[in-house]
């Protein structure tokens, strides 16, 4: 009897499909043992014995279960309508299908190397709130700007454009700025960024962004450059890369600022800063300097003068 006990799955499977108690059924396995052709067998000539217990499926009550309400016999009679989505197709404007082809070809043709640092602003910090309280806001992007300008002059290697098949230096330390628009990015360019002081730059992008958002910069205003500063930690990205915008050679990503613990354990206001440059015209010994010399110059920025409020 314990051996007929020792049922395969299939033996198990026949059996309880077709409610056949193993006890009836006779084995021709090893030891009296039941096979799976044993099982089909008496199911071929005999009739289906109903037992009790384990080998018992489940059975469904009879009848059918339906509420007593006259909402839902009235409710199961109606057709359910499912409404179809509706969609609407936006033609892509004009510049942003520039924008596309334009950074398509450059991510795919130019060899894209990235830096990342943190550079610790608290000095920037202390700095606004004092400007503030004199009646002048100036952003950390304008420090950003002015911090990449005095970076370029110590790193001319990194001041370079790519043209022609070969990295041409530029004298002047003209850097773009990204502009989010209705019709797509723009980045007017802020020429000679190196002779203006903080609150220059400030006005300079100020004006710059708001002809961007009405549509009336000149060509000139946006072309030419060798590096450009996409900032995205006013809409609360903290870390994100970009891609380089050809003839430039180079681009820094800017997150939002953030608290991290200094070497004292004391909190420490940093924003998150990837460098991204083409391999081609700037070496990775040069973009070390160039990262470093940003980082300095946001750490320790250059504090305006009382003449430079005028």
């Amino acid at each position: 009897m314990a051996a007929k006990l020792l049922l395969s799955p299939a033996v198990r499977y026949h059996l309880s499909k077709n409610s056949v108690d193993p006890s009836i059924v006779a084995g021709s396995g090893p030891k009296g043992r039941i096979l799976k052709g044993d099982v089909l067998e008496f199911l071929s000539g005999n009739r289906a014995i109903p037992t009790s217990g384990l080998f018992r499926p489940p059975t469904r009550p009879k009848g059918k279960y339906v509420l007593n309400t006259s909402a839902t016999a009235k409710s199961s009679k109606q057709t359910i309508h499912i409404p179809k989505p509706v969609f609407t197709d936006i033609p892509n404007s004009g510049m942003r299908n520039t924008i596309a082809r334009r950074l398509t070809e450059s991510k795919t043709t130019v060899p894209h190397v990235y830096m990342a640092v943190d550079c610790p602003i608290d000095q920037i910090m202390t700095v606004r709130k004092s400007l503030k309280a004199q009646g002048r806001s100036v952003s950390v992007n304008d420090f950003i700007v002015e911090a990449v300008a005095s970076a370029l002059v110590r790193v001319p290697e990194v001041n370079v454009r790519w043209e022609n098949e070969e990295a041409v230096p530029v004298t002047s330390c003209d850097v773009g700025v990204a502009v989010a628009t209705d019709s797509g990015l723009i980045v007017p360019i802020v020429f000679g960024a190196q002779r203006l002081n903080v609150f220059q730059i400030s006005e300079t992008i100020r004006t710059l962004a708001g002809k961007a958002r009405d549509r009336t910069l000149q060509p000139h205003e946006f072309q030419g450059g060798s590096i450009s500063v996409s900032n995205l930690g006013m809409f609360g990205i903290t870390n994100f890369t970009a891609i380089i915008n050809p003839p430039q050679a180079s681009i820094l990503a800017v997150g939002g600022s953030q608290l991290r613990p200094a070497e004292d354990g004391k909190p420490l206001t940093v924003v998150p800063i990837n460098f991204c440059f083409d391999a081609r015209a700037i070496s990775e010994e040069s973009a070390s300097a160039f990262v470093n010399a940003l980082r300095r110059n946001l750490e320790t920025p250059a504090v305006p003068f009382s003449s430079d409020l005028g």
